[in-house]
């Protein structure tokens, strides 16, 4: 983790804790440009004392999960802290982020597999007993393959999709997420059918978490 330099701090009462999450899947590949596009816009949009975890998505999301990179932005005291100071260490530290995510999004890792519902479950034992503002955005094709779910090759109907709820319910893989916000953005299917399967399974998911999807798209929506 990297830190930034000193600055006297006085504790932010709007905190924001907003975490990434990058699909490393090889279906991923012909999509990591906008990735790219869509991280900067987010940490662009950072303020002073929010707090940004960068994540990956693999065919072991929970068991290998190491952050790739987790930093809080440093308050601004109007009073004693150098404005123009302040302002370099803050571009300094964002230059610093989008050079990690960009040797990640440059890796070509043989990953065939993504468990997206993974992220998750790490986000309720990231996000637990945190105040203030909470956000997570996944940069995915949505396309869940792991041992329940292969999207790409299941027929995903309403039965399934209940189904696989109440088999997620069982294992307990469906964590306490209320007052986290969702972006979704890669969203992708072969077809349009399928997009909207896919769609419809991950907006049940979320709301069976307690957490509000905000957008579901192929491109970042509306980031805030």
């Amino acid at each position: 983790m990297l830190s930034m330099p000193a600055c006297n701090h006085t504790e932010p009462v709007d905190r924001r804790y907003v975490m990434i999450f990058i699909d490393m899947s090889l279906s991923t590949l012909p999509d990591r440009e906008n990735y790219r596009k869509h991280i900067e816009t987010i940490v662009n949009r950072l303020k002073a004392g929010d707090r940004l975890t960068v994540c990956q998505i693999t065919d072991q999301t929970i068991a290998e999960f190491a952050p790739i990179f987790d930093t809080t932005l440093p308050s601004f005291n109007f009073w004693t802290d150098n404005r123009t100071r302040y302002d370099k260490a803050v571009r300094d530290l964002s230059a610093q982020i989008m050079t990690t995510v960009d040797s990640v999004l440059q890796a070509r890792p043989k990953v065939k597999k993504s468990e997206i519902i993974n992220s998750f479950l790490i986000c309720e034992q990231f996000m637990r007993n945190k105040q203030g503002k909470k956000s997570i955005a996944i940069f995915s094709d949505m396309q869940e393959s792991s041992v329940d779910m292969e999207f790409s090759r299941d027929t995903v109907t309403a039965q399934y999709i209940h189904q696989a709820i109440v088999n997620l319910k069982s294992k307990d893989r469906i964590p306490k997420l209320k007052d986290v916000e969702v972006w979704i953005a890669g969203a992708y299917a072969k077809s349009t059918e399928q997009y909207f399967a896919v769609e419809q399974f991950w907006s049940r998911y979320i709301q069976e978490t307690g957490a509000v999807l905000k957008s579901y798209s192929h491109t970042l929506i509306d980031f805030e």
